[in-house]
C-alpha cells in the first residue's frame, strides 16, 4: 500500500460531529466490542477523538483495567479528558498525543481500536505495522474503516498488512464501515 499523499485528519473544532447521539446509536461500543473485551483488560482507542469509544471502553474494563486514549490532536485530548471527567472514568483513562507517524507508545493491549482513522495516517502500512506489534498475545485489533473513504482495494491491503504482522482474521463484517477483527493468536 503506498503512503497518502492525500491525507485529511478530522479537525478538532468538528468533535461535535464525531461524538453525537445518533453515532453513538448506529455504533453502540458495548454491541460492538463486547466479545473481546473483559473487565481489567488494557485497551487502545487510537485516534480516540473526542473520547467517542473512549468513555464506554473504560467502563467495560472498569476500575480493574485501564484505557490509553491515543491521538493527534491536543484539542481532541482535550475534548476527551473533559468528558472522561465527566463521566467519572478519568482515573481509567491515559490519554496520550502521538505524531503523525509515529504511536509513540511501548505499552501492549488487550484491544486496540483503530476507529475510521487508518486512512487518515501519511503512511498506513507504518501505521499498521506499529500497531501489531502493541497486541499482547491473544488479544485483538478492531478496524473499521469508512466506505466513502476508503476503496475494497485500499481496504484489503490494509487487512494484508495485519495479516502479515502475524494476526489472524476471525470476523469480517461491515454495512456502512468496512470491518475486521483480527487476533494474536497464542502459539503453543
Amino acid at each position: 500500500m503506498e503512503s497518502n499523499t492525500n491525507t485529511h485528519v478530522c479537525n478538532a473544532e468538528h468533535y461535535v460531529y464525531l461524538d453525537n447521539f445518533v453515532r453513538k446509536f448506529i455504533h453502540n461500543p458495548r454491541k460492538m466490542f463486547h466479545k473481546y473485551i473483559k473487565v481489567g483488560d488494557t485497551v487502545m482507542d487510537i485516534g480516540c477523538g473526542p473520547g467517542t469509544f473512549t468513555i464506554d471502553l473504560a467502563k467495560m474494563v472498569t476500575k480493574q483495567g485501564r484505557v490509553i486514549g491515543i491521538d493527534l490532536q491536543e484539542g481532541m485530548i482535550k475534548h476527551a479528558t473533559q468528558k472522561a471527567r465527566r463521566n467519572g472514568v478519568l482515573d481509567i483513562i491515559n490519554f496520550h498525543q502521538c505524531q503523525s507517524n509515529k504511536i509513540g507508545i511501548d505499552i501492549k493491549a488487550d484491544f486496540i481500536l483503530t476507529f475510521f482513522m487508518v486512512h487518515e495516517t501519511p503512511d498506513p502500512v507504518g501505521f499498521i505495522n506499529e500497531v501489531c506489534t502493541l497486541i499482547n498475545p491473544g488479544g485483538y485489533y478492531y478496524l473499521a474503516e469508512p466506505r466513502f473513504h476508503v476503496s475494497e482495494k485500499q481496504y484489503e491491503e490494509i487487512n494484508k498488512q495485519c495479516i502479515k504482522n502475524g494476526l489472524t482474521l476471525i470476523k469480517k463484517s461491515g454495512v456502512i464501515s468496512r470491518t475486521s477483527v483480527f487476533q494474536r493468536i497464542i502459539s503453543k
